[in-house]
C-alpha cells in the first residue's frame, strides 16, 4: 500500500515561512517548490488556484500557529492583562528567535497582497476575526466586560505595528511600548 504524499503540507510549510519573510510578492512558486522538495507536479494538483490558493493556505496554517500561541499565553495567565503579556513576550520570541526574519505570517501577506487580490483580502479578514475573536474569548474567561472588542483590536494594532517595527529596528523595544499600554 501506498503511503499517503505529504506533499501539500511541505508546499504549505514553505510558503508560509517563505511568505512570513519576504512578503506574498517576493516568494516565487518555483521557490517553494524547490525548497518544499515535494515533486513539482503535484503542485497545481493540490493548488488548482494556483499561488492565491497557497497563500490562503498559509494564512489558514498561521492561523493555527497564531491560536496556539494564544492558548498558550493565556493557559497560566492570572488576568487578561497578564495573558496580554505572554502573547506579546511569545510573538516576541518568534522574532528574536528567527533572527528578526519571521514577520507575522498574515500581515506579511496583508501588506504585499492586498487589496489586489480580493481573494486573499477576504482570507486575510477572516484570519484577522478569528485571532481577535480568539483573544476576546480569553478576556471574557478572565473575567474582563465592557468594550472589548475596541480594547482588544487596540491592542492587536499595536502588537502588528510593534512586531513590524521591532524587526526593521532589531530590537524588542517595540514590544515593550505595547506592553506599556496594557
Amino acid at each position: 500500500m501506498a503511503r499517503p504524499s505529504d506533499a501539500k503540507s511541505r508546499f504549505i510549510a514553505t510558503a508560509a515561512d517563505l511568505f512570513r519573510r519576504r512578503g506574498y510578492h517576493g516568494v516565487g512558486l518555483s521557490e517553494v517548490i524547490e525548497i518544499s522538495g515535494a515533486p513539482k507536479g503535484s503542485f497545481y494538483h493540490h493548488f488548482p488556484g494556483g499561488k492565491e490558493e497557497l497563500a490562503e493556505a498559509a494564512i489558514a496554517l498561521a492561523v493555527a500557529g497564531l491560536t496556539r500561541v494564544i492558548d498558550r499565553a493565556f493557559a497560566e495567565a492570572v488576568d487578561f492583562p497578564d495573558g496580554l503579556t505572554r502573547f506579546t513576550h511569545a510573538v516576541s520570541e518568534i522574532l528574536v528567535s528567527s533572527g528578526w526574519q519571521a514577520g507575522c505570517p498574515v500581515t506579511a501577506i496583508a501588506l504585499t497582497a492586498v487589496p489586489e487580490s480580493e481573494r486573499l483580502h477576504v482570507a486575510v479578514h477572516a484570519a484577522l476575526e478569528t485571532l481577535l475573536q480568539r483573544i476576546i474569548a480569553e478576556a471574557e474567561r478572565l473575567g474582563e466586560t465592557g468594550a472589548l472588542r475596541p480594547r482588544v483590536l487596540r491592542f492587536f494594532a499595536a502588537l502588528e505595528g510593534a512586531w513590524i517595527l521591532a524587526r526593521i529596528q532589531r530590537s524588542t523595544e517595540p514590544f515593550q511600548t505595547v506592553l506599556d499600554g496594557v
